[in-house]
């Protein structure tokens, strides 16, 4: 735990600054981004314990009897959905962070939050000693900065695609596209309820004799209510056994593989088992199923929170599409990074920061209804999506969607779309 006046924001011995600032290279500016996320979390943390009403800067500063512009900084960047280094500028420094968690002690806090606070406050402290000195400094190099370009992402895609390449020696299996749509909606005359269907597949996805078998998984942070099995087919039978109900035939290569589906409470994994190989096969496989649960959790928060998809095969290209009907899309602000999985296949709940990879993704808004244009990686992908729209007999044009697309995707890295509630969300 810090000591009172332990951490200084004030250096000696600098020299004076001569000539332009620099700029923040990317290393420095993916650390600022690693710094504001923890930073972030944890005074969230620390804010979640307060009284409901010491929650918003007018508030909180009565409550805590702290200055309110220090109070305003904070609650500022609370509502960064992606924090970087900008959320870094705007805080109130840290000496008044330091005021402020030492009067939300006081007041009662629990210990263990302000002191993980207190930390992510000395990776901050150290982080501007090691870019000026100053949250001024880091304001003109920041201002300084130039944004990455296109070379950048290049460069970061090369490095991408190596292990691409190892991955793909190691478990003999590769494939061009690795997809997922998403479509949620209200349950029509059931609004405390909540439908997810999900298309997801391998294109272009070589098996090797010996090497790994396909497998496509699915998880979300949702609790099922089918008593019988995590997940349903289209056509509505149980997504348990052997299921080839689940392969959508028209974009999957035949004679159809043999698909068996089993899971648990959140997860369903189904394994594609092609027949006996002599030599190398490339397939097209493409699963759907669907699933209902309610839209508000125990805690009456919604629980279309977090979508993921895993990159269980190393894969060229990962297009992840989730559709959300017309209110839906009105009540929730969607953002994307790419975090760690843990080996069962978990994540570290609220510190998400742990995990998160350097680089965020983009995410693309899609016009409304299927009428995206097909990603050049997948020419039949637009073709796929009202196909998946017209089985599940829903009019596209009332559903708006949001894609991430990343060439040479992490091997073994989950892609998570977030969606925050905009205020009191009610269906």
């Amino acid at each position: 735990m810090a000591q009172p006046g332990q951490l200084q924001s004030r250096r000696k011995g600098r020299k004076p600054r001569n000539g332009s600032v620099p700029a923040l290279n990317e290393k420095e500016i993916e650390q600022a981004s690693r710094v504001a996320i923890r930073l972030r979390a944890e005074l969230a943390r620390v804010v979640e314990e307060l009284p409901e009403s010491a929650r918003f800067a007018s508030g909180m500063a009565r409550h805590l009897k702290v200055v309110r512009p220090t109070c305003q900084r904070i609650v500022s960047v609370l509502e960064d959905r992606e924090p970087d280094a900008t959320s870094l500028v705007r805080l109130p420094g840290v000496k008044g962070i330091e005021q402020f968690l030492d009067a939300c002690r006081k007041k009662g806090v629990q210990p263990r939050s302000v002191d993980l606070a207190e930390a992510a406050l000395q990776q901050f402290d150290a982080y501007l000693t090691a870019v000026g000195g100053s949250q001024r400094h880091l304001a003109e190099r920041l201002r300084a900065t130039i944004a990455p370009s296109q070379r950048s992402e290049e460069g970061a895609a090369r490095v991408r695609e190596s292990l691409f390449d190892a991955a793909s020696l190691v478990t003999g299996r590769r494939c061009d596209v690795s997809l997922s749509i998403y479509i949620f909606r209200a349950i029509d005359g059931d609004p405390r309820m909540l439908e997810r269907a999900l298309a997801h597949g391998l294109i272009a996805s070589e098996v090797r004799p010996g090497g790994m078998p396909m497998v496509l998984s699915s998880g979300n942070t949702l609790r099922f209510d089918e008593p019988d099995g995590p997940a349903r087919l289209l056509d509505d039978e149980p997504a348990i056994g052997r299921t080839n109900s689940a392969i959508l035939a028209p974009f999957t290569t035949h004679p159809l593989p043999t698909v068996t589906s089993r899971g648990e409470q959140g997860k369903l994994v189904q394994v594609i088992d092609p027949d006996t190989l002599g030599s190398a096969a490339v397939l097209d496989v493409v699963l759907a199923e669907r699933s209902r649960h309610p839209f508000l959790d125990e805690k009456g928060k919604p629980t279309l929170n977090e979508v993921w998809t895993l990159v269980n095969c190393p894969t060229r290209t990962l297009i992840f599409d989730v559709y959300l009907d017309e209110a839906l899309e009105r009540a929730f602000r969607p953002s994307i990074d790419a975090q760690q999985w843990y080996p069962n296949l978990t994540s570290p709940g609220d510190d998400r920061w742990i995990t998160r990879y350097p680089g965020k993704p983009s995410l693309q808004l899609l016009s409304r209804g299927a009428e995206a244009p097909s990603p050049a990686a997948n020419p039949r992908h637009a073709e796929l999506t009202r196909y998946f729209f017209d089985r599940l007999r829903i009019d596209p044009s009332q559903y708006f969607g949001f894609r991430c697309e990343v060439r040479y995707p992490i091997w073994r890295a989950g892609y998570r779309m977030q969606f925050e509630p905009v205020g009191d969300v009610s269906l």
